[in-house]
């Protein structure tokens, strides 16, 4: 099977150039086409029907990340292999001329394709698979929102749906607080909040003292403990 990945230069991150005429020099540096028919054959099956891109890493110009979240030794023509961290991302070493340094896989992918991360923002994995680096499946969201989208919380597994019961009713406050996108089973009392159109489980906490609560965050941006037994009175949104 005869593949092109086709390689361009990372416009996006000049973090490690000492000016933008660094950039200008290294664009017009790496801008030829990237044959990798010769390595390409073991993971034929990871990339077939797929157009995959390419751009090199600026300050390891040795090197070329790809769509699928590959990353390329050009000199070598192979696939270097990545590791896996102990929150279960994928990385890898990289070499230039001042010694080797370690990055993640996903802000790679990222910062080649979708541009120069806004401050505070955070990349998210959208099918909370810490392992898919491929570029559909990465987002630049805010640090709230890539909370809104984790696998666990408090070491449960997150739950989300994309339809809610119909008995479940939109919770607009609770006392002194206001809140957007929250929703209560009048039933059974669950809370869900909504982020990233879909619909996730709120763990509940049961302190010792079988004390019953939620934690959510109010339209300030606040944690707030909504108590089970005060919710079951509560007025909802009537």
């Amino acid at each position: 099977m005869q593949t092109k990945l086709n390689v361009s230069p990372i416009e996006s991150d000049i973090s490690q150039l000492e000016s933008l005429e660094d950039l200008e020099i290294y664009s017009e540096e790496y801008t030829e086409s990237f044959d990798e028919s010769d390595f390409i054959e073991a993971n034929k099956d990871q990339v077939k029907n797929v157009v995959e891109q390419g751009r090199f890493i600026i300050g390891f110009p040795d090197y070329v990340v790809t769509s699928m979240g590959r990353i390329i030794c050009v000199s070598q023509q192979v696939e270097v292999k990545l590791f896996v961290s102990n929150v279960g991302y994928f990385m890898i070493n990289l070499k230039n001329e001042l010694g080797w340094s370690s990055f993640t896989v996903h802000n790679l992918v990222a910062n080649a394709f979708l541009g120069l991360k806004p401050t505070g923002f955070q990349v998210d994995h959208i099918d909370r698979n810490r392992q898919n680096n491929c570029l559909e499946n990465l987002r630049y969201v805010s640090v709230s929102d890539n909370c809104k989208n984790k696998t666990s919380y408090k070491g449960h597994s997150a739950e989300y749906f994309d339809q809610l019961p119909n008995s479940c009713i939109q919770l607009k406050s609770y006392g002194k607080h206001q809140f957007e996108n929250y929703f209560i089973d009048t039933n059974t009392k669950q809370l869900y909040s909504f982020a990233n159109n879909q619909f996730r489980k709120l763990v509940l906490t049961i302190t010792d003292k079988e004390f019953q609560f939620y934690v959510a965050k109010n339209t300030l941006n606040k944690q707030v403990s909504v108590c089970l037994t005060k919710l079951q009175r509560n007025q909802y949104n009537k």
